[in-house]
């Protein structure tokens, strides 16, 4: 594996030196709490700023996803969602971001096929509505699969937005966690669409977040080789070493 990124929940855990020294790209999480959005943002962003300044790897940040809903019915919600989307994208703009992560906030149990166009449709005019308005992001927005059972859910919205710079973000564990088909099926049916991987793995009832096996990490190897793929991987779990658990992984 190649292309490695860290997740971190705060500035602290970022050590500059020792991620260029690894050649280790960064994922931003702070910005997922909506108590930080609320107060305080603006400051860590200028943390942020003056830690990354010159940083060469991959950076990513993570969106909110608390109780948000881009097409929501209700005019309320979805005026809080739009400026909480505005809000991370102007965020990762600041930070100049290769990449920022959304939930696709997909619920798998409406199922009726009107409903499930008229949600995409929508996504698709949310999505082209909010990146004209932060025209001069120049990364990437990715889609991270959450409660989907099938893959090709999220790879029919993600087709129905239609937009190059809108990609997707297959989160492993969330995918053993809900999924009704094999690992091997993701990623065959999103192939080219997988920009990016949320590495971790669970016990298939809770979403735990743990470090993968050795087996694990071969499986997923062999299956990102086998499809001739090549995603960044982000390290969603807890790591005592990074420098021990990037050999684990190569």
């Amino acid at each position: 594996m190649s292309n490695i990124i860290n997740c971190i929940s705060h500035i602290k855990d970022f050590n500059r030196e020792k991620y260029i020294q690894l050649n280790l790209g960064l994922e931003i999480q702070d910005f997922v709490n909506p108590n930080l959005l609320e107060m305080g943002w603006d400051e860590r962003v200028d943390e942020y700023k003056k830690a990354l300044e010159g940083f060469p790897n991959t950076l990513s940040l993570h969106g909110p996803f608390l109780d948000l809903k881009p097409v929501s019915l209700d005019p309320k919600i979805k005026e809080a969602s739009y400026n909480r989307y505005l809000q991370a994208l102007n965020i990762g703009k600041k930070l100049n971001v290769d990449y920022i992560i959304f939930h696709s906030q997909i619920n798998p149990w409406i199922k009726e096929p009107k409903i499930v166009e008229m949600t995409n449709n929508l996504n698709r005019e949310f999505w082209n509505k909010i990146l004209e308005e932060v025209e001069d992001f120049n990364g990437t927005v990715l889609i991270e699969n959450v409660f989907e059972f099938d893959p090709l859910m999220i790879k029919e919205l993600v087709d129905i937005i239609n937009l190059p710079n809108v990609k997707i973000c297959f989160d492993i564990g969330h995918a053993l966690l809900e999924s009704k088909v094999e690992l091997e099926d993701w990623i065959k049916i999103l192939n080219d669409m997988i920009e990016y991987i949320h590495l971790h793995w669970n016990n298939g009832i809770y979403d735990e977040h743990n470090r993968p096996t050795r087996e694990n990490i071969l499986l997923i190897k062999e299956l990102l080789n086998k499809y001739n793929l090549n995603p960044k991987i982000a390290l969603e779990y807890g790591i005592s070493d990074v420098e021990d658990e990037i050999k684990r992984l190569i």
